[in-house]
């Protein structure tokens, strides 16, 4: 019915995929750059430290020929005694000097080798969300241009109906959230019609109709990305928070229409989902890591990320897989593939 457009929605969606590849490529150009920014920094704090070290022998040095005029004006006048005590105190002053200098040096240094790590984490974070990113177009790519691409296919309007109409539910129902006690929230399984759909006409008209699922809730969430303190966290928080992170739920028809297949399909593509969230609350919201969290002490943000993002998917996991075996079980062929030839 729409083939007649194809071409020139193919010609379009080409556009698109040019342009993101360009945006991913240009963050990782800004990747590189603070790493070098990185290496730099900590070569000038390495200078500064030395030039501190260099100071306090210079303290010490002034603190030893004070010690010896007194020494020598204790010898000569019995006023010298004044004027070594004025002298002694000189020196201790001298000393207290050279102390705060040591210490300052050491907590400027500690302070650079901070930042450098966190400068060096967040590089390296860059460029992995760069790799997912880059896999995502090569994934959209071949949904839609390969042998058996949804450009090569014909799409009725019932398919474009139904898919909009499951996309408009799993809106609603990422709208109910129920908050959890330690963070994160469970939605009335959002996800669901996202997987149904995938079954019903496969894995690449899932993946494009969760990719405009994502955009949507790229939207919603845009407030988001105004915590990125780069353009590369920036770049972080839509892609892996919001498009990546949405979309490969449409994998889960990939995995066969059986009670099996169902059950696979939603654990691999909802754990596929947590690791993108996974490696942005390493890379972007660790500054909101608490002091405690599950009742112990929080010291990596790696394994706070893991506990934050993992503790609130497990509940949508369960709950999802626990209401498609029921929706399965009893609607019949609800999960079952309409077009076989897609």
């Amino acid at each position: 019915m729409f083939k007649s457009k194809s071409s020139l929605c193919s010609r379009l969606l080409a556009l698109a995929l040019a342009a993101l590849a360009l945006f991913v490529l240009t963050g990782l150009v800004r990747s590189s750059a603070a790493l070098a920014e990185t290496a730099q920094t900590t070569g000038e704090s390495t200078v500064t430290t030395g030039e501190t070290a260099q100071t306090t022998g210079e303290s010490a040095e002034t603190a030893g020929k004070s010690t010896e005029t007194t020494g020598e004006s204790a010898e000569t006048t019995g006023e010298s005694t004044e004027t070594t005590g004025e002298s002694a105190e000189t020196t201790g002053e001298s000393a207290e000097t050279t102390g705060e200098s040591e210490a300052a040096g050491e907590d400027e240094k500690a302070k650079a080798e901070e930042e450098a790590a966190t400068k060096r984490r967040s590089t390296i974070l860059a460029i992995i969300g760069g790799a997912i990113a880059a896999a995502f177009i090569v994934l959209i790519a071949f949904t839609h241009f390969g042998k058996k691409g949804i450009a090569n296919k014909k799409i009725t309007a019932s398919q474009l109906t139904e898919s909009a109409l499951m996309v408009a539910v799993a809106t609603v129902c990422s709208l109910i959230k129920i908050d959890l006690p330690f963070g994160g929230g469970v939605t009335i399984v959002s996800m669901l019609p996202l997987v149904i759909i995938s079954h019903r006409y496969g894995w690449r008209w899932g993946v494009t109709t969760a990719f405009v699922y994502s955009l949507i809730q790229l939207i919603f969430g845009l407030d988001n990305v105004g915590y990125a303190t780069s353009t590369a966290m920036a770049f972080g928080v839509i892609f892996l928070d919001y498009i990546v992170a949405y979309t490969v739920i449409g994998l889960a028809g990939a995995f066969g229409n059986s009670t099996k297949g169902i059950v696979n399909g939603i654990l691999v593509t909802f754990f596929l989902r947590f690791l993108c969230h996974y490696v942005t609350g390493v890379w972007i919201w660790d500054e909101w890591m608490p002091e405690k969290f599950f009742g112990l002490t929080m010291t990596s943000p790696w394994i706070y990320s893991a506990l934050y993002n993992g503790w609130y998917m497990l509940a949508e996991t369960v709950i999802t897989v626990v209401v498609a075996l029921i929706v399965n079980k009893n609607v019949k062929g609800f999960f079952s593939r309409v077009d076989e030839a897609m």
